[in-house]
């Protein structure tokens, strides 16, 4: 019988003495996270907005193919009771592609594809520095913030007031030389 030790860093003499880690393919990293728990604000604020627009453009894409026919004669699609088409299909698969590239370009998922894999570091590292130069933005307090904010409407205010003042003056005087 083979005996099966599971390996444990921390005791000497396990076999092997460091961490099981899956290396994926030809030792690269596969579905791995780049520089993890970096930049996780600006990860998700980007994650969010472009699944949003992935839903926006999978929708769009539905409702241009909408008239194309069934599948599968009248098949429905459960829950959402709606038929089965070439439109719908390419929805789904646009969706799936979608998410897939902001997996790679916004979340880090390292493909083992190393084009991919670079331009996806690429970004991660841009968002993981502006998140970083966020952090050194000297933000202003509340008091500041509330007079600053009055200072914008009532300069709002007044300019819009003698806009009004001034177009109200050369409307008279056009109308008064009768060119209104």
């Amino acid at each position: 019988m083979v005996e099966h030790r599971t390996p444990n860093p921390a005791v000497v003499g396990s076999s092997p003495s460091r961490p099981a880690i899956f290396n994926g393919v030809f030792g690269m990293s596969f579905l791995g996270i780049h520089r993890k728990g970096q930049g996780a604000h600006s990860r998700v604020v980007v994650g969010i907005a472009l699944g949003i627009l992935a839903i926006f453009a999978s929708v769009s894409l539905y409702n241009v193919l909408i008239d194309l026919p069934n599948i599968a004669g009248s098949t429905r699609v459960p829950l959402v009771g709606i038929g089965l088409t070439w439109g719908l299909i390419g929805a789904f698969v646009l969706f799936i592609l979608l998410s897939f590239f902001i997996g790679i370009f916004v979340a880090g998922v390292e493909t083992g594809i190393r084009p991919l894999d670079n331009s996806g570091k690429k970004t991660i590292g841009f968002l993981i520095d502006t998140q970083g130069e966020l952090q050194k933005v000297s933000w202003p307090t509340r008091y500041e913030l509330v007079g600053s904010t009055a200072v914008v409407i009532v300069s709002v205010i007044v300019i819009g007031i003698f806009i009004l003042g001034v177009d109200w003056c050369v409307s008279t005087i056009m109308e008064y030389i009768g060119v209104l």
